[in-house]
């Protein structure tokens, strides 16, 4: 051997531990850490989304409420009558039918205002179009609903709060499109 082929293999390996003889290594616990990080990371998201859709739902149930109850009495500030609609009265229906035609209303306005912004939203990612295509589904199975049911004020509530949720969904994406465009 020269005194290049030694420097060489001096530089190379200078401790020597080529020489040495391969073993395996013991059982490592990397892959039951690492299956307990993705678990623990799935289930902080999962809690983390019903959070958010708990306080989406909460939003729009006092949305929906607020606006309910200022157009019931015509002032925000007045509280709605403790009266009691009886059959001597007769007026059970005329409320009932004003609060029909009023979520009517919302419902169109709502249509309106999400068919403006999907038109200003450029893109979606995956997950929430996933969302938006389950609650189009739904809208389209309450309008079902609501052919044989027209004056129905559940249905045209959850018609309303569909479409919020519709919204909002819209809303969040173009707010985020937004962003990135100030970012540039």
């Amino acid at each position: 051997m020269t005194t290049n082929d030694h420097w060489k293999q001096s530089q190379s390996d200078p401790l020597g531990l080529g020489e040495l003889d391969a073993i395996e290594p013991g059982y490592d616990g990397w892959a039951q850490i690492e299956s307990a990080l993705q678990a623990h990371q799935v289930s902080k998201r999962n809690w983390q989304r019903a959070g958010s859709w708990l306080a989406v739902a909460a939003i729009l149930v006092m949305v929906i409420g607020v606006v309910l109850h200022g157009t019931e009495s015509g002032t925000p500030g007045k509280l709605p009558s403790t009266e009691v609609a009886t059959s001597v009265a007769g007026s059970a229906s005329v409320p009932l039918n004003d609060n029909v035609n009023e979520l009517i209303g919302l419902s169109q306005s709502m249509e309106e205002q999400v068919s403006k912004l999907r038109q200003e939203t450029s893109s979606m990612p995956a997950e929430s179009a996933i969302y938006v295509a389950e609650l189009e589904d739904l809208i389209a199975q309450v309008d079902n609903e609501l052919s044989l049911t027209p004056d129905s004020i559940d249905l045209w509530g959850q018609r309303v709060n569909l479409m919020l949720d519709l919204a909002q969904i819209y809303q969040l994406q173009r707010d985020i499109d937004y962003g990135r465009m100030a970012l540039l």
